[in-house]
Parts: structure tokens; C-alpha cells; sequence
């Protein structure tokens, strides 16, 4: 029986007790929901099982996938190192351009924006420079609500509630 079988019928089961009727029909219908009892117990840890499964193979999953981004940076540091050696030894060599049984290499100037330093202060340059970035404090907007204050557009939400799995 599936878990939103056994739900649906437990509701069904308490609504009907709850409605009352005879002395014998309310036995039976506690006798029937006793079972079901015990099968939502059976579901909930099959449930519960699996739950703890899956989290621990996400987990193994995540660990293996770092260590899988850690080998693709090493990959691309060393790419990176090989390439600028081979690029300055073409600069150094006088060779912008070479031909290789695999490969056609050319050294040439970057395109797009040129490379802007600004290492001033960005209080002294005009306005018309500089951008301003405003953000709600949401850690003082929820100190202020739960002192009481009425703040528009912002209020507290209830926490919910979550299952935990011992």
C-alpha cells in the first residue's frame, strides 16, 4: 500500500469515527485504523531508509565531484603555465607565427576593451564616474520587527517545520 494510500484512508478511517455510528461499526473501524497504524509505522521507516540512502550517496557524489573540479584545475593551471611558456618563447624567438604537423600557432593582440587600473580612491573621482550599489540590511530589518516595529513591504514569516531522521 502506498504511503499516500495509507494517508488518504486514515483520514477517511478518523472522519468516520468522528461521525460517529454504532457501537460495532466504530470497532471495527478502530480495529482497521490500528493497521494501518502499523502500516504507515512500516512506511515511514522503508521511507525513512531510503531518505538516509540517498543522502549519503549525494554526499559521496558531491565529495567525488570536488575532487573531479580539483583534478580539472590542476588541468587547466598547468595548461595555462605550458601555454604562456610557449607563447614567450615565441615572443622571445621572434616567431609570431608557426606550422606544425598538428597545429597552426600565432601569437596576436587581445581584442575587446582595453585593460583599465583604477587604483585611486573612488571618493575623489566626479559622480558621473562612480556608481552607488543600495541593499535592504536584512539583519537589521529583522532586529527592528522583532522589536515591534512596523516597517512596509517587510515582514516575518513563520519558520516552517522540517523531518529529521535519527
Amino acid at each position: 500500500m502506498s504511503l499516500y494510500a495509507i494517508q488518504n484512508e486514515i483520514t477517511d478511517i478518523v472522519d468516520a469515527i468522528l461521525d460517529g455510528g454504532d457501537a460495532e461499526a466504530q470497532q471495527a473501524l478502530e480495529a482497521h485504523l490500528a493497521g494501518l497504524d502499523a502500516a504507515l509505522d512500516e512506511k515511514a521507516d522503508d521511507y525513512a531508509a531510503l531518505i538516509q540512502h540517498l543522502a549519503a550517496r549525494a554526499d559521496a557524489r558531491r565529495v567525488e565531484a570536488q575532487r573531479m573540479r580539483d583534478l580539472a584545475s590542476t588541468d587547466e593551471a598547468l595548461a595555462d603555465r605550458l601555454k604562456a611558456r610557449l607563447k614567450e618563447a615565441m615572443e622571445t624567438t621572434g616567431r609570431t607565427k608557426l606550422d606544425t604537423a598538428r597545429f597552426r600557432l600565432s601569437v596576436a593582440g587581445n581584442g575587446g576593451k582595453q585593460p583599465l587600473s583604477v587604483t585611486c580612491d573612488a571618493t575623489t573621482l566626479p559622480k558621473e564616474l562612480t556608481t552607488v550599489t543600495v541593499a535592504a540590511n536584512k539583519d537589521a530589518i529583522r532586529q527592528a520587527l522583532e522589536n515591534g516595529a512596523t516597517i512596509a513591504g517587510c515582514e516575518l514569516l513563520p519558520r516552517g517545520t522540517s523531518l529529521r531522521i535519527r
